[in-house]
């Protein structure tokens, strides 16, 4: 092995207000097979640790930003080294040739101590390929995704938000995917922090039960986000609403969708202005008592500021190991449905953006059912009931005895009635002129009569079904 860089030196926090991202340049010659980059920090691998470092790569084809063609992968600070090779290359990276000429290493200052952080980095080459770091993908990209129609619209369950050894979580992406069939899911999206490394795995592994929905999730210092039916790699180096702007059109040109996630103390919150047309929040990450109170609280504010958002759920599992993990936190806790035309990623994005969306607890929870009828005409949530005087506003509850059903408007709460029977449905006439909308929550058992109805846990919520002239209303 040859030596292409090695460099050694110290971050200051004065290093990260300039800038979050530092470019290390280094030359490849011609006829290398083997590229191995390894670095380390102080404190690195330990858990409390004020100093977090990330690593990425980028080879010849350029590293401006939202023009990375030359993107070769980002493990942020899980791993200490990677490996590349024509064929294969360790989770996070690209494989494919290892072209002559100026590479850089990228280090992200996620977190820099008061005192500094020294940080050293070496790039070693070889012309021998070697042992592969990984088993290399199936042959195909992710443009070659079958659609697998589902027969006709239909609700379908899902995850919106998982993570595999392509980025952060011990387990393998094949071990996620069985999880995910185990679960009865239809529909899975992997969405690995900035990274793609995982789109050639996903065709191979879909099949008429599941759907892989190709993700990343864009993990900025200042906030997290999902972008769901990319195409290819979606830059993440943003600092300003300026740039998260332009990386969102980005994501848009591909037609895939953005996904503020998980808005609250420690999800990491969000720091971004909320005025970005983003399409999406998720407002239900992982199990309810992990202060998902704050993430709906986030998105109903943008409700009635009159944003017309889709509220999602993801379970933001990062896969264990076989033979790890914990029962309450899986793959599908909570469950994203969709009532989509088929089971295709065109289709499923298609009902995300249209608020055709309810999110349950679990992949066998409590289900909850709000529709707005006015003469013969019924409309579901996510549409929009147009101008024309009341409607009658039906919910209905099915295996929820002992729960409580919630109905809520901009004008705040409408009812809320303990669920003694299923299925358990009414009826309440509502003019959502005044209202501009109306959403469902299914709250659980009240156990101590002051326990108001946001004291109890979240089984089951709708989106809002929308009054008034139309998504570009007030």
């Amino acid at each position: 092995m040859r030596t292409l860089l090695r460099w050694e030196g110290r971050f200051t926090p004065a290093d990260k207000a300039a800038s979050d991202y530092v470019l290390l340049p280094f030359e490849v010659p011609p006829g290398i097979a083997r590229l191995e980059v390894r670095y380390t920090f102080e404190g690195q691998g330990q858990p409390e640790s004020p100093n977090a470092i990330d690593l990425g790569l980028f080879d010849p084809r350029g590293a401006d930003f939202l023009r990375g063609e030359g993107f070769r992968g980002w493990s942020g600070s899980a791993r200490t080294e990677a490996v590349l090779t024509p064929w294969a290359a360790t989770p996070g990276y690209l494989p494919g040739p290892l072209l002559p000429g100026r590479w850089h290493v990228i280090l992200g200052l996620y977190r820099i101590a008061p005192q500094g952080c020294a940080c050293a980095v070496t790039v070693l080459a070889s012309e021998e390929e070697g042992p592969l770091p990984h088993p290399p993908p199936p042959e195909g990209g992710i443009e070659e995704l079958p659609s697998r129609p589902g027969g006709g619209a239909a609700w379908l369950r899902g995850d919106l938000q998982s993570h595999s050894h392509h980025s952060d979580a011990p387990g393998s992406l094949e071990d996620l995917v069985a999880a995910a069939r185990r679960r009865g899911l239809d529909f899975l999206a992997v969405t690995e922090h900035n990274t793609v490394s995982h789109f050639p795995y996903l065709r191979a592994w879909s099949g008429p039960d599941l759907l892989l929905i190709p993700g990343e999730e864009v993990t900025t210092y200042y906030g997290h986000m999902n972008a769901w039916g990319l195409s290819r790699w979606l830059d993440f180096r943003c600092r300003t609403v300026e740039e998260l702007r332009a990386v969102i059109d980005a994501a848009h040109a591909m037609g895939a969708l953005v996904s503020i996630n998980h808005p609250k103390t420690d999800g990491p919150p969000w720091e971004y202005p909320l005025d970005l047309p983003v399409d999406a929040v998720e407002a239900w990450q992982g199990p309810w008592p992990l202060r998902n109170w704050e993430s709906l609280a986030f998105w109903d504010r943008l409700l009635r500021a009159g944003r017309r958002v889709t509220a999602v759920g993801g379970s933001d599992k990062h896969q264990d190991r076989p033979g790890e993990g914990t029962p309450f936190y899986q793959v599908g806790h909570p469950t994203t449905w969709v009532y989509a035309a088929d089971r295709t990623v065109p289709a499923i994005l298609e009902a995300i953006r249209s608020g055709r969306v309810v999110i349950t607890a679990d992949v066998d929870a409590p289900w909850l059912e709000l529709t707005a009828e006015r003469g013969d005409t019924t409309w579901m949530v996510g549409e929009t009931v147009p101008p024309g005087g009341a409607v009658r506003v039906r919910y209905r509850v099915w295996e929820g005895k002992g729960l409580h059903l919630r109905l809520l408007s901009r004008e705040g709460e409408l009812l809320f009635l303990p669920v003694d029977r299923s299925p358990f449905e009414g009826v309440l006439e509502l003019d959502l002129g005044r209202h501009r909308y109306v959403r469902a929550e299914l709250r659980g058992v009240r156990h101590f009569a002051e326990e108001t109805p946001d004291d109890l846990p979240m089984v089951a919520m709708t989106n809002p079904i929308w009054g008034g002239p139309g998504p570009e209303g007030p």
